[in-house]
């Protein structure tokens, strides 16, 4: 079986997943078993750069030495560092790789066209429709094919004659806004003069179209009346809207499927060339002066948008439910298991989580890595295939039962962090919903958020249980303190009276305390303090409790199985102290489960037990000084 990595990145909060649909497409047709591993991110549209350190930290968790071929779909990734450095790991792997958008030395290359199109578009503009004044109205001055495009157009006002000054070339997004923002640009820097106007807006774009020709409308101009507009890729937007666009018509399923079929020739050592230009073709129409293209079918188009209305609205239920479930559960298993449930009701094939399991314990954020994974602290938390919940746990069982399954399947990597800290990732099998739904982003954003607010939750529980330790605990000696034994003792006595347990109640008090603090001070006062402390909780059985209940007095209660044990504690604690010169004077009360007396009962009677024994010692004159 070979094995592919594909790397992408998401435009904006949008997965391309035409391309991995041309790639799968290739897949099943060929002879040759290939499983496609894609690691996806988003990690180019927040203005948190932590946020998108941790999306493209993806791209660390493969070992790229186990693949046979590398692709690589990263013309969004918008800082050149991250562009950077995946280019140099990828070289280092010594793979071959295709770049899909983007011309790397060393990289075979799949593509469209750009080049062509815009000449042939600046050739029927020109001579059909005789503009001599033109803007191109572009993407990211940074993105490769929008130089291609930006090449051409300058190449073509050379060819035509025309000046580069006069016909300028503006840089912004590949989105609905930029249009919007270029168009209002430029009525203010002209004051919304018509003779101001270019003759011609050529659009990067078919999005960057779209908004200039809006904003024109709602603004009062006419298009192709006051200026011509062109765009480029042929999405429904330029199709169908009012002018329908001038456009450039292309397959992204065809270049997906062009990439493999580089791969596979060069795997069979065929000779390869090195650009691979898919065809594209001008679609002329309304909003450059021509006629309607006639490639539109308006019932088709709006029976298809109430039917993608109608999946629309069904997910955003989906959604919304699995939001509703998932704020529920008060558990990480809970939470896994809901969202397995909400993707195996999409169409894909299998979904699997693997999180850092020190989430569980809530350790600090300081702990978890923000380069690389730990992968020693992996775990696979929940992997599912169709309705089968499979039983794997250690991501290494789970790359061997890929190993072994994965030919002709297609699996998709992504991050979850929380800002820069990488506690995990998820794997979709085959997502085939991404084509018509490719708001995967938000989608696994909700799931981040909900495993984050989980772990805030459980740190801040244990923030609380320690702050609480502090506030119950006596600072000298480190046992429980008084506030502590009021909280916990009676419900400890009824639990053990409930189960038919006898227990022990010690009350214990040092002797002649404060003579040894008046004479020795009270630095030797706290050393004979901390060594009760420690005999006592060295001697209590388990299940039991010390408490120091204030001054030099101490409590111990313990569950028993034979009276007997009550006087073995006290002897074995006398005697343990008296090796070091310290005495101490014990009241015991042994409680009776059949009894209904309550706990303060049994606490006045060891208290008044040992005051019986204090007297005694005084009476023979036994209390030590020390």
């Amino acid at each position: 079986m070979k094995k592919v990595a594909l790397f992408s990145d998401g435009w904006k909060r949008l997965i391309t997943y035409a391309w991995v649909d041309g790639m799968m497409k290739f897949i099943s047709d060929s002879d040759e078993e290939i499983c496609l591993a894609q690691y996806n991110c988003h990690g180019n549209w927040s203005r948190d750069e932590k946020h998108n350190h941790g999306e493209y930290n993806i791209y660390t968790l493969p070992d790229l030495s186990a693949f046979d071929g590398i692709i690589m779909d990263c013309t969004n990734i918008s800082d050149r560092h991250y562009f950077d450095w995946l280019v140099d790991m990828i070289r280092k792997s010594d793979k071959p790789t295709v770049s899909i958008g983007s011309d790397i030395e060393g990289f075979y290359y799949a593509g469209i066209d750009n080049k062509k199109p815009i000449a042939d578009l600046m050739d029927h503009l020109y001579h059909e429709h005789h503009c001599r004044k033109y803007i191109f109205a572009g993407g990211p001055e940074e993105n490769y094919e929008n130089s291609l495009r930006v090449q051409s157009y300058l190449e073509s006002l050379d060819r035509l004659g025309l000046s580069k000054e006069d016909n300028p070339v503006w840089y912004g997004d590949y989105d609905f806004s930029t249009g919007v923002g270029y168009f209002e640009q430029y009525i203010k820097g002209f004051h919304g003069s018509r003779a101001a106007f270019p003759d011609v807006f050529v659009c990067a774009n078919d999005n960057i179209a779209a908004g200039l020709c809006y904003k024109a409308q709602l603004s009062g101009y006419h298009i192709p009346g006051d200026f011509r507009v062109t765009g480029f890729d042929n999405l429904d937007k330029a199709v169908y809207f009012d002018p329908q666009i001038t456009t450039v018509g292309h397959m992204r399923e065809n270049i997906g499927n062009r990439t493999m079929e580089i791969l596979a020739d060069v795997w069979a050592g065929k000779e390869v060339p090195r650009n691979h230009f898919m065809p594209s073709k001008c679609i002329f129409s309304e909003s450059c002066g021509c006629p309607n293209s006639g490639l539109l079918d308006y019932r088709k188009y709006a029976r298809g948008q109430v039917i993608a209305e109608v999946d629309k609205l069904e997910r955003e239920e989906l959604l919304t439910k699995l939001e509703s479930d998932i704020v529920k559960c008060s558990t990480y298993d809970d939470v896994f298991e809901q969202i397995a449930e909400y993707f195996m009701s999409l169409a894909c094939d299998g979904f699997v989580i693997v999180i850092d399991k020190r989430l569980y314990e809530g350790v600090a954020e300081s702990e978890l890595v923000t380069d690389g994974y730990d992968k020693d602290n992996l775990v696979v938390a929940y992997a599912t295939e169709g309705r089968e919940v499979l039983g794997i746990k250690d991501p290494d069982e789970l790359k061997r039962y890929y190993g072994k399954t994965g030919a002709r399947n297609a699996y998709m990597f992504t991050p979850i962090h929380f800002r820069e800290k990488a506690v995990g990732y998820s794997i979709l099998k085959n997502g085939r919903f991404l084509y018509d739904n490719p708001y995967f982003y938000d989608i696994h954003s909700t799931i981040t958020r909900t495993i984050e607010n989980l772990y805030k939750k459980l740190q801040l529980e244990i923030a609380n249980r320690k702050m609480r330790e502090i506030y119950n605990r006596d600072q000298l000696t480190g046992l429980y303190n008084r506030i502590a034994y009021a909280e916990m003792i009676d419900p400890e006595y009824r639990r053990h009276r409930e189960s038919g347990k006898k227990c022990v109640v010690n009350f214990v008090d040092a002797d002649n305390f404060k003579q040894v603090n008046d004479t020795y001070g009270h630095e030797t006062g706290d050393g004979i303090l901390k060594k009760i402390a420690g005999v006592l909780v060295d001697k209590c059985p388990e299940g039991g409790f010390v408490y120091r209940y204030g001054g030099d007095e101490f409590i111990a209660f313990f569950p028993i199985d034979e009276e007997a044990e009550a006087g073995q504690f006290r002897d074995e604690v006398i005697a343990q102290l008296g090796k070091d010169d310290i005495s101490v004077s014990i009241g015991q009360a042994v409680t009776d489960p059949s009894s209904d007396r309550v706990f303060d009962d049994y606490m006045k009677t060891a208290d008044d037990e040992m005051y019986r024994v204090k007297v005694a010692k005084k009476e023979k004159g036994g209390l030590r000084k020390k």
